[in-house]
């Protein structure tokens, strides 16, 4: 098997190195588009992220699920339709949001099939974020409202809390391996996961249809309920695991993102700026953590060590959204585009330059413990 054929084994990692080119484009564009304010929030929100969804999914849902039939036809759809999409956003924008509202409809029937397949009861809130994603995508093909963009921030913060849940418990076993401890299990509060995602949906929901002070007291109780699950990381034995660590500060980015938000909503301020806090830290902490688990775990690699380019990216991410936000009053007006997009354009070089080799020297392989983890 060649090197390539071996980097073919599964849809996952075509997608995984797509998105993360989605990621460079959007960031490039600030230096090639004079509409690049928006040009940059539609490849994120409706290239990158569905990307990174539909090949995490592709593989997930194997163990999940316990589908064992092929998924070239699924890959071949999505993958067309992401880059019809994609040529149309230049040409005919509206079309191309439709096009993309097709791409989630077609991730919620394959996702709904198998679930079906499988009599499968674990699953529903899966199948209530994509049939989110599916209508508010097509309501912002309908209408070309930006708002309808800016909801689809929180649909991805909750599903980064359902996602990064069943990766997280991956991660606190693998750190509790390496403890002194005798049989130590990390059980994630599920309780604390479920609230979380609620509220954030119920955030987006009242973002649309409320006053500005009902939607504030909202947005402090979603990031108080952040706030509250990092109490389930509180311990040495899984904070001095560097995988642990990333995902508890992605964690209180976003905590601390939500309080911001709610603060602006009560007293009337900007809002956008905590809103990159929550995309950047929150929502693509969460991506990349997921990728780098995911993309370890199905390489036949056991020991979950993040590859050392990557421990220098995760930081450079976090950079990123400090950047973009907390400096930003205090910068000049230079850094506070240029600086964050040359970070994140180095955050996913690293990323592709370590996992191109790796996809292509490892074949796909399934969870190695079948822990259903991710």
């Amino acid at each position: 098997m060649s090197s390539w054929q071996t980097f073919f084994t599964h849809p996952m990692r075509p997608f995984f190195v797509i998105t993360a080119c989605f990621a460079i484009i959007s960031s490039i564009s600030f230096w090639i588009s004079p509409t690049a304010i928006i040009l940059h929030r539609q490849i994120f929100l409706e290239f990158m992220l569905p990307a990174a969804y539909g090949g995490f999914l592709m593989a997930a849902l194997l163990e999940w699920t316990h589908f064992s039939g092929s998924l070239k036809g699924i890959a071949n759809i999505l993958g067309i339709l992401l880059l019809l999409g994609f040529i149309t956003l230049f040409i005919a924008p509206t079309i191309s949001s439709y096009i993309i509202a097709a791409y989630w409809f077609v991730l919620l029937l394959f996702t709904t099939w198998l679930i079906w397949l499988d009599r499968n009861t674990n699953n529903f809130a899966l199948l209530l974020l994509l049939s989110c994603f599916t209508l508010v995508q097509t309501r912002y093909a309908m209408t070309g409202d930006l708002s309808w963009l800016k909801t689809q921030v929180h649909l991805n913060m909750a599903a980064v809390m359902l996602v990064s849940f069943r990766v997280s418990i991956l991660l606190g076993n693998e750190a509790l391996k390496r403890s002194t401890l005798k049989d130590p299990i990390f059980i994630p509060n599920a309780v604390y996961k479920n609230i979380a995602i609620l509220l954030i949906l119920m955030y987006a929901i009242a973002e649309r249809y409320l006053p500005q002070q009902a939607v504030g007291f909202m947005a402090l109780a979603v990031g108080l309920i952040l706030l509250a699950k990092l109490r389930e990381l509180h311990h040495h034995e899984l904070l001095r695991i560097h995988y642990v660590r990333t995902y508890y500060f992605l964690q209180l980015f976003a905590s601390i993102a939500y309080l911001w938000l709610g603060y602006t909503h009560l007293f009337q301020t900007l809002s956008s700026t905590p809103l990159h806090l929550i995309t950047i830290a929150g929502i693509f902490g969460g991506v990349l953590m997921v990728w780098l688990t995911a993309g370890l775990w199905h390489s036949g690699f056991i020991r979950l060590d993040y590859p050392i380019l990557c421990r220098i990216a995760l930081p450079l991410l976090f950079l990123t959204a400090l950047t973009r936000t907390v400096l930003m009053p205090l910068a000049p007006e230079w850094l506070q585009t240029n600086i964050p997009s040359l970070l994140l354009i180095m955050v996913f070089v690293l990323y592709l330059l370590t996992f191109i080799p790796i996809f292509k020297q490892n074949p796909f392989t399934d969870d190695p413990e079948g822990s259903g983890g991710c």
